[in-house]
């Protein structure tokens, strides 16, 4: 499951594997009509989920003949609520059908803005589908490379709106990345790079809990930790004064710098898939400031560039371990790995690139 929300609710409903969407007690899946014949997702045809960038929309796309039926969900702040979309592209050169089912419990009913539960409108559009079957299958035709868009707007809030007026995906995915560019910014090989990106948003939309604090802590979301300390109760605190934060961002930081006093031992983690690839942190928060740095590559040779605060001792054991510097600021071309790592990582190309300036990190 994958959750969608913003950072004023937090998770607002999740996406499972086929593209059902769980927002409190409504449940609303889709199918596509080719032809006579339904589509289910997961069950009639080949499903691909995928989550294309760090932002918490979510792809789902459905194999149709010539294309895909692709359905992009997220959600859009409203107030002090927020909005789930549920849109369904048909980037085929044929027509197509979809259906919207929702399943919760008590009464459904159409109206001309929506669907309605025992009075409460839980489903909104911007006009009336062309068909309703089974009392809870919303059917709208969906010509070549066009977009059908509904809004899940839950069972207590309202939404006198617009629905075309409301954010496409590509404007929540800038929206996020605005929010993710603060704290701490990695730069590493792919796939991790993604996952750390998707885990830093994941984090944004925490619920208030030890670990989720101390990671906002850790990785310099320094505002967004305040305001949930101010919602953690005292057992919480006490837990998180302790320090633990399990999971991909923990073990990531870990691998990045490591902490002793006054020396600061960088990307002790090190690993052999890193070999000749750009590595890369900035405004690591440290007891003593922030930190930053990056290893570049020529050839097998490593170059650091490093920015740490005054008073600190920089070494990189893992890649040269006779190397360290008291300088805050500096850049050095460091001696070939240890034959032992090298060797792990025969195979892996390691090509030079040039070293940047060590004042991109100021």
């Amino acid at each position: 499951m994958v959750g969608v929300g913003t950072l004023t609710t937090g998770v607002t409903a999740e996406v499972d594997a086929y593209g059902t969407v769980r927002s409190a007690a409504v449940r609303l899946a889709w199918r596509v009509r080719r032809g006579n014949e339904w589509l289910e997702p997961g069950t009639d045809s080949t499903t691909r989920q995928s989550r294309p960038t760090a932002a918490p929309v979510v792809h789902t796309a459905l194999r149709i003949p010539g294309g895909d039926a692709i359905q992009r969900v997220y959600a859009v702040g409203d107030g002090g609520g927020a909005l789930v979309v549920v849109e369904i592209e048909n980037d085929s050169p044929e027509a197509i059908a979809v259906a919207f089912v929702v399943d919760t419990p008590g009464v459904v009913s159409a109206t001309d803005d929506g669907v309605v539960v025992d009075g409460k409108r839980v489903l909104a559009w911007s006009r009336r589908p062309g068909a309703v079957e089974d009392g809870d299958r919303f059917v709208y035709p969906v010509p070549h490379r066009t977009t059908v868009r509904v809004v899940l707007v839950g069972s207590d809030l309202g939404f006198a709106g617009d629905v075309r007026s409301l954010p496409d995906a590509d404007a929540v995915v800038r929206a996020w990345d605005r929010l993710l560019d603060r704290g701490l910014r990695t730069e590493l090989p792919e796939p991790l790079q993604s996952e750390v990106e998707a885990a830093r948003a994941d984090l944004l939309l925490a619920p208030p809990t030890a670990e989720a604090f101390v990671a906002l802590e850790a990785w310099g979301f320094d505002e967004d930790a305040v305001e949930m300390w101010a919602r953690l109760g005292m057992r919480a605190r006490r837990a998180a004064r302790r320090g633990s934060a399990p999971g991909l961002l923990a073990e990531t930081l870990a691998a990045l710098v490591r902490e002793d006093g006054d020396i600061l031992e960088l990307l002790p983690g090190f690993r052999v898939a890193w070999l000749g690839q750009r590595v890369a942190a900035h405004d690591i928060p440290l007891r003593r400031g922030l930190c930053s740095f990056a290893v570049r590559w020529h050839g097998s040779r490593p170059a650091l560039l490093w920015d740490v605060p005054a008073g600190t001792t920089v070494r990189i054991p893992a890649l040269d371990p006779g190397w360290s510097s008291n300088e805050a600021v500096g850049e050095t071309l460091l001696a070939e790995p240890p034959t032992s790592l090298l060797s792990m990582g025969q195979g892996v190309p390691v090509t030079g690139t040039r070293v940047d300036a060590p004042e991109q990190f100021s």
